[in-house]
C-alpha cells in the first residue's frame, strides 16, 4: 500500500512539472519522446529449482526537452515477469525511471526528482554505490548498471575548476525492487528453510514475510571528485537506508521474517590511475551498521571494511576488453553470528568483438576465495543489426550453502533473448 501511494505521490509530482513545462516557451523548447529499451528474453532451468522455466518483457519509455537553463524528464518502464512449472506466477510492475526537473549553469547544476545516483568507480561491487535503489528482481543475472533503478532524490552538483561537489537528499525511501514471493531468485525460501548469505535453517519453513513500513526519508550523502596529476580520486560520506532488505527472525508461532532497512553512515574513497596499461580503479569503504543474526536469532548490526581493487585493459592493445577485480568484506564483531563476516572474491568480464564488430562473445564471473563460490555467465550476442542486440547466455551457480552461488545452484538456467535500444 505504502509504495502505490508513494509512486502516486511522484505521478502526482510530474503533472505538476507538465504544468510548469507548459509555462515555457514553447519555441525554446527541445521536445522527444523516446523509447529507451525493449527487451524480450525467455529461459529453461536445467535443474528444478521449483520452476521449469521464465519469461522477460521489459520496455521503458522517456519525453525529455529543455528551456534556457531548465530541463526536464519523464519516464516510466514496465516489467513483466512470468515463471511456469511447479511455482508458477505472473506479475507486471510498472515503475518510475527518470522524472526531474533540473536548473543548470556552467558551474551548478539542481535537480529535483528522481533520478539515477550511481557513485563509485568499480564494476559490480561498488562499496560506495548506496545511494541508488536495487533492483534485485532477478539476482545478479544483469550487468550492475541494469541492477539499480532511480531514486526520488534533491541533488545539487557544483562543478569547481578540476573537482566537483555533489550533494543528494533522499527525501522519501523507496525500497529495493525484489523478485515476487514465488520467484526462484527470491533471496528467502520459506519451503525448504533458507536465506541468501546464511544458508540452511529450517526453523523458517512456513515462515511469513512481511515488508517493512517506513513512511520516513532515505538519507542522504556528500562527496568530493578531482582530478588529480595523472590520477583521480574522491571522497564521500552518506547517511542513508539500505535499499536492499535484511530479514529479521522473529520468533513465535508462526516465526515471522520482518524485513528491515537499517540506517548507516558509509565513508568512503576512491581512486582511479593509468599504469601499465590498464586503468586502475580502487574503493574503500567504512560502514557503521551491517545487519547481522546472532545464533540466538537476535538482529543487530556491527561495521564493516569493504575494499575492492580493480583494473581494465585490453591485452596486446586488442579490441579484447578483460576487467578484473579483487573485492573483500570484513564485519567487525564480536558475537557469534549466523551471517558471513569475511567475504573475499575475485570477479571479472571478458568481452571480445569478432567478425568485423557483428558478434560479441561475453564472459562474466565471480568466484569465492575464502568460501566455495562460484558464478559463471558466458554469452554471445549477434550486434550486426543497428541499435539492436540479439543473444544466447546461461547462468551457472555452485558453491557452499552459505553463499550466492550455493543458494542458487539449482537454478542455472539457459537464455535466449533480444533487446533494442532506440
Amino acid at each position: 500500500m505504502r509504495g502505490r501511494q508513494m509512486r502516486s505521490a511522484w505521478a502526482t509530482s510530474g503533472l505538476m512539472m507538465l504544468g510548469v513545462m507548459a509555462g515555457l516557451p514553447v519555441q525554446a523548447q527541445d521536445t522527444g519522446l523516446k523509447v529507451d529499451a525493449l527487451r524480450l528474453e525467455v529461459g529453461g532451468f536445467t535443474d528444478e529449482p521449483g520452476a521449469s522455466g521464465s519469461t522477460l518483457v521489459h520496455g521503458a519509455l522517456s519525453l525529455r526537452g529543455d528551456a534556457g537553463d531548465w530541463s526536464y524528464a519523464l519516464g516510466a518502464r514496465l516489467d513483466a515477469h512470468s515463471q511456469y512449472g511447479t511455482q508458477d506466477f505472473d506479475r507486471v510492475r510498472l515503475d518510475y525511471t527518470e522524472n526531474y526537473l533540473r536548473w543548470q549553469r556552467e558551474d551548478m547544476r539542481v535537480t529535483l526528482g528522481t533520478q539515477n545516483v550511481l557513485w563509485g568507480r568499480v564494476d559490480e561491487i561498488s562499496p560506495t554505490d548506496r545511494m541508488s535503489r536495487v533492483d534485485f528482481s532477478r539476482a545478479v543475472l544483469d550487468k550492475l548498471p541494469e541492477r539499480r533503478r532511480a531514486v526520488p532524490a534533491v541533488r545539487a552538483e557544483y562543478f569547481g575548476e578540476g573537482f566537483k561537489l555533489d550533494g543528494v537528499l533522499l527525501p522519501v525511501f523507496d525500497e529495493a525492487v525484489m523478485p515476487q514471493s514465488r520467484s526462484v531468485w527470491n533471496p528467502v525460501d520459506t519451503v525448504n528453510g533458507r536465506i541468501l548469505g546464511i544458508g540452511s535453517l529450517p526453523g523458517i519453513v512456513g515462515a511469513r514475510v512481511l515488508k517493512a513500513d517506513i513512511n520516513g526519508a532515505g538519507g542522504g550523502g556528500l562527496r568530493f571528485t578531482a582530478e588529480g596529476d595523472g590520477f583521480d580520486y574522491g571522497f564521500s560520506v552518506q547517511r542513508v537506508r539500505q535499499s536492499q532488505p535484511y530479514y529479521r527472525v522473529v520468533p513465535g508461532a508462526p516465526v515471522v521474517l520482518q524485513a528491515v532497512h537499517p540506517f548507516s553512515t558509509v565513508l568512503g574513497a576512491e581512486f582511479e590511475t593509468e599504469r601499465l596499461g590498464a586503468t586502475w580503479r580502487m574503493e574503500l569503504a567504512v560502514n557503521s551498521a551491517v545487519p547481522l543474526t546472532t545464533q540466538s536469532f537476535q538482529y543487530r548490526t556491527d561495521p564493516s571494511l569493504d575494499f575492492v581493487i580493480g583494473a581494465e585493459f585490453f591485452p596486446g592493445d586488442s579490441e579484447t576488453r578483460v576487467t578484473l577485480q579483487l573485492a573483500g568484506q570484513r564485519i567487525m564483531t564480536n558475537q557469534a553470528v549466523l551471517d558471513r563476516t569475511r567475504i573475499y572474491s575475485f570477479t571479472g568480464e571478458i568481452e571480445h568483438p569478432f567478425a568485423n564488430g557483428r558478434w560479441r562473445a561475453d564472459l562474466r564471473f565471480a568466484m569465492g576465495l575464502n568460501d566455495r563460490d562460484l558464478y559463471i555467465n558466458p554469452r554471445l550476442s549477434y550486434t550486426g543489426i543497428d541499435r539492436q542486440e540479439i543473444y544466447l547466455a546461461a547462468h551457472l551457480f555452485s558453491g557452499a550453502a552459505n553463499t550466492l552461488g550455493g543458494f542458487y545452484r539449482r537454478n542455472d538456467t539457459v537464455v535466449v533473448g533480444w533487446q533494442g535500444k532506440f
